[in-house]
C-alpha cells in the first residue's frame, strides 16, 4: 500500500511563486493606523521567504496538499495579525513580531519532525502509512503555538470598531496596543482560534487516526501530550526560536533518550519571494489521501 501512495503523489521540486507585482507603499498613517495587506504582501521578505522555503524543503506533500494544508491556514492566520508584534519587549515586539516568531517556530519545528519516525512504538509500515499525517500534526501543533499571546492585544479600526487580532482580518486601516490579561476563559482562546483556521479537509483527515486526532487536541488544549516526542520536538524548537512562551522544563540535553536535532545539516536556503501560488484543485488528491486509511492492507 505504500508504494501505491508513493506513486499516487508525485510531487514538484517547489511550488511555483511570483513576486507581487506591487510597488513599496506607506503601510502606517496619521494616527498610527496600519493599512492592511494581503498574506502574500506580509510574508514577501526575504527572511519570511527563507523560511517559507524551508518549510516546503521539509514536508513530503505534494504542492497542491501542502498548499490546502499547510500554506492556506498559515496566509489566513498572516492575514488576521497583520503587523502585530508577539511580545511587549524582546527580540519578538518588533512589528510584525508575531508573524516572524510563528514562522520561524513552525519551520524549526517541522525540520526536527523530519528526522523521526511518528508515531514511535508502532509498526515501520503503521509509520510509514500515516507519516504524511503525523507530519501535518506537529505542522498545526506548532504554527497554533504562540496564538495565546494574541490575547495579550487589542486592535481599533479607523472607524472606531473593534478589531481583535488573530479572529478575523481587518477590513479597514487599523492600530492596536497591549492590554492586561483577562480572566481564563472555559474555552481556551487558542483552541478557538486554532478551530477558525484548521481546514475542514484536515479535520476528516484526522479522524481516520484517532491517535493522531487526540494529540493535536491535546496540544490545543494545553494539555501533556499523548505523543510524549510531539512536545519535545515543540519545547525544542522554542528554545532554539527563543519563544517567550518557552516551558520551564527539562532542557534538550537533559532529554538524552531523545535527539531531537536531525542528523542532516541545516539546508542553506537562498532567498526567496513568496507570492499567491496557482490554486490546484486537490479536491481528487485529498479523497484518494483519505481513502489510503481505508483501503484494507
Amino acid at each position: 500500500m505504500f508504494q501505491r501512495f508513493k506513486s499516487r503523489f508525485t510531487r514538484d521540486p517547489s511550488p511555483s511563486q511570483k513576486a507581487p507585482g506591487q510597488a513599496p507603499e506607506r503601510i502606517r498613517g496619521a494616527g498610527g493606523y496600519f493599512r492592511p495587506q494581503s498574506a502574500e504582501v506580509l510574508l514577501a521578505t526575504s527572511e519570511r521567504g527563507q523560511y517559507l522555503r524551508q518549510l516546503w524543503e521539509n514536508s513530503a506533500l505534494p504542492a497542491g496538499l501542502y498548499q490546502q494544508f499547510y500554506l492556506d491556514p498559515l496566509r489566513q492566520l498572516c492575514a488576521r495579525v497583520q503587523h502585530v508584534p508577539a511580545t511587549q519587549e524582546g527580540i519578538w515586539s518588533c512589528r510584525g513580531g508575531f508573524i516572524d516568531l510563528t514562522l520561524q517556530f513552525t519551520a524549526c519545528a517541522v525540520r526536527l519532525a523530519k528526522g523521526h519516525m511518528l508515531p514511535p512504538g508502532v509498526a515501520p509500515e503503521t509509520q510509514a502509512a500515516q507519516s504524511l499525517l503525523w507530519q501535518a500534526v506537529v505542522f498545526w501543533a506548532a504554527l497554533f503555538y504562540h496564538l495565546p499571546l494574541l490575547r495579550q492585544l487589542e486592535g481599533e479600526l479607523e472607524d472606531g470598531h473593534h478589531w481583535q487580532p488573530g479572529l478575523w482580518i481587518p477590513e479597514r486601516r487599523f492600530r492596536f496596543r497591549f492590554q492586561a490579561p483577562g480572566p481564563e476563559l472555559p474555552v481556551l482562546y487558542k483552541t478557538l482560534l486554532a478551530a477558525r483556521l484548521l481546514p475542514e479537509e484536515a479535520v476528516t483527515w484526522l479522524s481516520l487516526v484517532p491517535g493522531a486526532w487526540q494529540c493535536l487536541m491535546l496540544h490545543l488544549g494545553g494539555h501533556p501530550s499523548s505523543v510524549p516526542l510531539t512536545d519535545s520536538l515543540l519545547q525544542s524548537a522554542a528554545e532554539q526560536v527563543q519563544s517567550p512562551l518557552l516551558n520551564p522544563v527539562e532542557s534538550a540535553k537533559q532529554a538524552t533518550d531523545t535527539r531531537l536535532s536531525s542528523s542532516e545539516p541545516d539546508p542553506v536556503i537562498p532567498p526567496v519571494t513568496p507570492g499567491t501560488a496557482p490554486a490546484p484543485d486537490t479536491a481528487e488528491d485529498t479523497r484518494t489521501l483519505l481513502s489510503l486509511f481505508q483501503a484494507e492492507e
